[in-house]
């Protein structure tokens, strides 16, 4: 099969308008980029419908046959065109969003506005098996900077946008509230936990830190 290397190219398009978050809900897609998080998706069985990859990368051809999704070779012009990284390696994959999960009993709460910081607090829930909902307000969660910065989080946790919901919340303050290291001592025996993560700039809510069960800091040297 001939690489792709007109960027008008129809599959080609479809991709690079899932950058913008408005050719996201309309498609209910977005992008992967890089074989570790491509493998974690097939891995996961998320719906994985198309591959991009320079005609060589043997790995990305095997993870879209893996997948049962189109193999897409394309040139390097192309490959940049729908990457998000400066220097792109590939491959490059569009992805099923899921449907809205049911929310995890215990889980953070996140209205942070960086992908960066977002898609690092996702896979962090990920490993101590949280859940994460995200506020309407906040940066999209499958943002493919997000998504790359969770590392596969989001295929292995249930990620939904709305409000902390009914859990005991815990608020992460600066300054005041239980040591992290004695929040086990305060934590419910038979409730759902749910940690609010504030915005970067802003924090939390001050109603927000005043209604929740519980407030918790890191003591911080300095």
């Amino acid at each position: 099969m001939e690489p792709v290397s007109s960027t008008r190219n129809q599959h080609v398009v479809r991709a690079a308008r899932l950058h913008r978050a408005r050719g996201r809900r309309e498609a209910g897609a977005t992008l992967l980029e890089g074989p570790h998080i491509l493998a974690e998706a097939v891995t996961s069985g998320a719906a994985v419908t198309d591959v991009f990859g320079l005609a060589d990368d043997a790995v990305a051809r095997s993870l879209a046959s893996d997948a049962g999704a189109r193999w897409i070779p394309v040139s390097e012009p192309v490959l940049r065109k729908i990457a998000d990284t400066d220097n792109p390696r590939g491959p490059v994959a569009i992805v099923d969003i899921p449907d809205e999960p049911t929310i995890a009993d215990d889980r953070v709460w996140l209205d942070t506005s960086d992908p960066g910081n977002a898609g690092t607090l996702i896979r962090t829930a990920a490993a101590f098996g949280f859940g994460v909902t995200i506020d309407a307000g906040a940066v999209d969660p499958w943002s493919p900077k997000v998504v790359r910065a969770a590392a596969g989080g989001h295929f292995r946790i249930p990620i939904s946008l709305g409000t902390p919901g009914d859990a005991y919340t815990i608020a992460a303050v600066v300054g005041g509230g239980v040591p992290l290291t004695e929040l086990a001592d305060h934590l419910p025996a038979s409730k759902p936990v749910c940690l609010l993560v504030g915005n970067e700039a802003h924090g939390l809510p001050t109603s927000l830190i005043e209604s929740s069960d519980l407030s918790v800091s890191i003591p911080m040297v300095g």
